[in-house]
């Protein structure tokens, strides 16, 4: 997610470790403060509304049940680490914002020595479909999205 009005974080985290004393501390979380979203579910709007997608959109693109994804966007259900992969393709998440939403989530991230989380990886960094990462993850005997 790719913001012109946001800071890289590299930059942040440069303004970070200059702070000093309380005062420079309470100055930088002041300015961060609401300002990027550390939510799942916030995360995932913004990237929505960047690609110009609505919660439906998303539905149909990733092929979690209706009801389903729409209790994750209104805070009723908690997406796994699957779920959160699916809204990934479906929301087109570089590996980069992929890998954030599931540390935002609390999901653990993909790890490339890992057999099924390597396929998954190159289906997200290809921008693959939830349906052709099953089709790769049958073909390499691991289990799919479920």
């Amino acid at each position: 997610m790719d913001n012109s009005d946001n800071e890289k974080t590299t930059d942040l985290m440069t303004k970070l470790v200059e702070c000093e004393d309380d005062d420079s501390l309470a100055s930088y979380v002041g300015e961060i403060d609401g300002k990027y979203p550390l939510e799942f579910t916030s995360y995932v709007k913004a990237i929505l509304e960047e690609r110009g997608m609505t919660i439906a959109d998303l539905q149909r693109k990733c092929g979690i049940d209706r009801n389903y994804i729409y209790q994750i966007f209104d805070g009723r259900k908690k997406p796994g680490r699957d779920k959160i992969i699916a809204i990934a393709l479906g929301t087109h998440m570089t590996l980069e914002e992929c890998q954030r939403a599931l540390e935002i989530a609390q999901e653990g991230i993909l790890y490339p020595k890992g057999r099924r989380d390597s396929v998954i990886i190159f289906a997200v960094s290809n921008g693959l479909s939830v349906m052709e990462l099953n089709g790769l993850l049958e073909e390499y005997n691991v289990p799919i999205l479920q």
